[in-house]
């Protein structure tokens, strides 16, 4: 506690009490005057009114540090301050400034903050030394940021007509949104009519919760930490399209990632499966529809001569009519499989070296064919499957899948 100030009673006990003596001690006018910060004559009691023996606060730190959504303000102040006032305001002067903080703890948080939201501090600390300000400090929280994704192909080759290929699934992160997020997709035009490029996006890897089906005009979406899409090019009737960059564009709080999506078509041949016949999987035998990329199938790896469960990684699915029923599977002339000895089968062994490469003989009544379970299967019809109808392929890693339990190529 301060001396009584100049006017106001002052006796010798007062002074001794402040110099922190004893209270009947001996007093040295001159002494006690420089040891109270007075250090001019005249030494006398009026000179020493007001004065302190303890030294006003100090700050040896004062600093603030952005973080997503807050800002986080440290000190340390020296002397012991009494008390202690953190303000902050929106103005560089300090003008209509709030009270944050009364507690010296060395230490607030000051959260809920929309991002590149700059704040000014300012403190003040008290004891009876006086009151110490502060000087005036500032930081800004951070702001909304995109994570990174590569440009990718997506190229469809088309064997009929209103064909379509779909991505992998794609992510994309957000720190510190702010609002809604606006995504446009630009549509390839080098054909006419044009195929349509159009994605599904959701919040949880496979769960497409946002856009929940295909679409060119996805809009406006809420925001996410993770967005996570899918792309899908559809072909307009037998229409190709040369290959060129559409630019998809995902925007929150005025900023913007882009990136490119290089979109082709191309005239294909035959290729498939038709589409009723069930493709094995870990959990029992699946129709192609109740399928997506990433998800698990039967495959037969020849490099460890075992069978193997492994992702899908593509899935075509184009329209033919040079269809062929083998025994119960369904199938195009040109697509192989494999006999019990992993050797390519085909109907047609020229179409599948000509269009695929791929070296088969030629699928015959009597061969055996390889199975899931390694039980013989002896080819013992082969037959015309009339009509247009809806086919597929799957693309493995190992290049094969099993349909109806018997392995087929991928035809890749």
């Amino acid at each position: 506690m301060s001396l009584p100030s100049a006017g106001s009673p002052m006796s010798m006990s007062m002074i001794n009490t402040e110099l922190g003596d004893g209270t009947f001690d001996t007093i040295d006018l001159k002494a006690a005057s420089t040891t109270l910060g007075e250090g001019d004559a005249p030494y006398g009691m009026d000179e020493l009114a007001g004065l302190s023996g303890t030294t006003a606060p100090g700050f040896s730190a004062f600093a603030a540090t952005a973080g997503d959504g807050e800002i986080v303000i440290t000190w340390t102040i020296a002397n012991s301050p009494d008390s202690v006032a953190l303000n902050v305001s929106d103005a560089s002067n300090m003008g209509s400034p709030s009270e944050l903080s009364t507690v010296n703890d060395g230490t607030h948080t000051q959260g809920s903050l929309n991002p590149s939201t700059q704040k000014y501090y300012q403190m003040t600390a008290t004891n009876d030394g006086g009151t110490t300000t502060s000087s005036i400090i500032n930081a800004t929280s951070n702001g909304t940021s995109w994570g990174s994704i590569a440009d990718f192909d997506l190229h469809l080759e088309s064997a009929g007509s209103a064909e379509s290929a779909q991505s992998t699934e794609k992510s994309l992160t957000l720190a510190n949104f702010n609002g809604n997020t606006d995504v446009t997709i630009e549509q390839p035009n080098n054909s006419s009519p044009n195929p349509d490029l159009e994605v599904k996006i959701g919040n949880a890897s496979g769960n497409y919760n946002l856009v929940g089906t295909y679409t060119e005009t996805p809009g406006t979406i809420n925001p996410a930490s993770t967005y996570y899409m899918r792309f899908k090019l559809t072909q307009q009737g037998t229409k190709t399209n040369t290959a060129e960059d559409c630019t998809i564009s995902f925007t929150n709080n005025s900023v913007t990632r882009t990136f490119e999506i290089n979109a082709e078509i191309t005239s294909g041949l035959g290729r498939c499966i038709h589409e009723l016949m069930l493709v094995d999987t870990p959990n029992g035998q699946r129709s192609i529809y109740d399928l997506n990329i990433g998800d698990l199938v039967n495959s037969y790896n020849y490099e460890l001569d075992m069978m193997e469960n492994v992702p899908i990684k593509e899935i075509i699915q184009p329209t033919h009519e040079n269809l062929y029923k083998v025994n119960g599977l369904i199938l195009t002339e040109d697509h192989p499989i494999f006999d019990e000895n992993g050797k390519l089968l085909s109907i047609s062994p020229e179409l599948s070296k000509e269009r695929y490469g791929l070296e088969a003989d030629k699928l015959e009544v009597g061969h055996k064919l390889k199975t899931l379970n390694n039980e013989e299967l002896i080819v013992n019809q082969i037959r015309k499957y009339n009509g247009v109808h809806k086919t597929y392929t799957i693309i493995t890693q190992n290049d094969n899948f099993y349909v109806d339990g018997i392995l087929v190529h991928s035809e890749t």
